[in-house]
């Protein structure tokens, strides 16, 4: 019962240090790149706010990709601008595979990156059309979604994530069976 219980504990370890260990290294200004090869380059959260600087220049391809989301009607998105390092970035309230896919296929992680915003407040209150379609929290940021995407999405956090979790546990296994191998000294020797 102990190894599916250490199995459970490292299980929920890595749900949940891949994706802090994806938001910190955005934040820290590395990029983690998606799959798709498209970066995370910046995290907007109550406490942290690691946004790239705009450039204040328009480069060519800041329409391309306006109108690119446009098409694909993804709703998440609350801002586009160039930033310094001359990479388009999108702010989004959610993040997930699809639009990583999208982005790397059509544009490449050269040209486009990603800044989690998931607490910006909707566009369009009553929805892009003036309706009466109104989405709640949840459904605008999708946790789950998002949490999956940071869990899944980045290869090198999550190898890293595994490899530290696996270390962790293993020295802790070891130093269990030491203990309860090892006889109680001076206990009965008089």
């Amino acid at each position: 019962m102990t190894r599916v219980r250490d199995a459970v504990l490292a299980a929920l370890c890595v749900a949940v240090l891949t994706p802090l260990l994806v938001l910190s290294t955005a934040a820290a200004g590395f990029g983690p790149r998606h799959w798709s090869g498209v970066p995370l380059t910046g995290v907007a959260l109550p406490l942290l706010d690691a946004r790239p600087t705009s450039s204040g220049t328009r480069v060519a391809a800041l329409d391309a990709i306006t109108e690119e989301l446009i098409a694909t009607e993804y709703r998440g998105w609350t801002a586009l601008y160039t930033g310094t390092d001359g990479r388009v970035q999108i702010e989004t309230t959610r993040l997930s595979a699809a639009l990583f896919h999208e982005l790397g296929d059509r544009f490449g992680g050269d040209t486009v990156g990603l800044v989690y915003t998931p607490m910006t407040p909707p566009m369009y209150p009553g929805g892009p059309d003036g309706g009466h379609t109104v989405e709640t929290t949840w459904q605008r940021t999708d946790p789950v979604g998002s949490w999956l995407t940071l869990l899944v999405g980045f290869p090198w956090p999550l190898g890293t994530a595994l490899l530290l979790t696996a270390a962790g546990w293993a020295l802790v296994l070891r130093r269990r069976r030491r203990a309860a191998a090892e006889p109680a000294h001076g206990d009965g020797d008089r």
